[in-house]
């Protein structure tokens, strides 16, 4: 089974957002999710993408939602029925997950999101991330191989935390050390 990576950035106080928004800028983390994530798939909740208010570029975009009939309102040229998917949205029978292309973005639920990734083959070329928000982190932790999170240095108000994780995860690389922030990499003990 392929399994999810997760990629995060918090606080030490575990911030992780502020009314749907991302409390501190840091130029250098940005370019560094760009680099892992592009070419991959992003898996985010629905307050995540309106947040950021369009698919993110060079990624194939997947977007969690109980409510794809507000994606469908609230961005109608980005989600076309044939791309949302859940119970009772109009989709072809019998139901196939399909990935949009590179670039593109997709509506559907987490049953289906695991669904396809039993289906996958292990050597698939695409990476899983997950990126968001904190209902997201909390249900999808449990099946990430990995945790690539960036630790802001500082403690912020937020609203939005990242869950425990560090029973089932055990550091394995310092990748970047700032003065702002550092990047690690951990690993499921449980998932490899």
């Amino acid at each position: 089974m392929k399994h999810f990576k997760a990629i995060a950035a918090m606080s030490l106080n575990r911030v992780i957002g502020e009314g749907n928004k991302i409390p501190w800028h840091l130029p250098e983390d940005f370019q560094w999710f760009k680099k892992m994530t592009a070419g991959n798939v992003v898996v985010m909740g629905r307050k995540t993408f309106e947040s950021l208010g369009k698919p993110l570029s060079k990624r194939i975009n997947i977007v969690l939602t109980r409510h794809p009939g507000r994606l469908q309102k609230d961005f109608p040229e980005l989600f076309a029925d044939a791309w949302v998917a859940r119970g009772k949205t109009r989709v072809a029978a019998p139901f196939q997950f399909e990935l949009p292309r590179i670039g593109g973005v997709a509506a559907t639920d987490l049953r289906l999101v695991k669904n396809f990734l039993n289906l996958s083959p292990a050597d698939s070329p695409l990476d899983f991330f997950i990126c968001g928000g904190a209902q997201i982190y909390e249900q999808l932790l449990p099946h990430c191989s990995d945790l690539y999170l960036t630790l802001v240095k500082r403690e912020y108000e937020g609203d939005a935390f990242f869950p425990p994780f560090e029973d089932r995860f055990e550091l394995v690389e310092e990748i970047v050390d700032t003065p702002e922030f550092k990047i690690l990499h951990y690993r499921h003990r449980g998932l490899r």
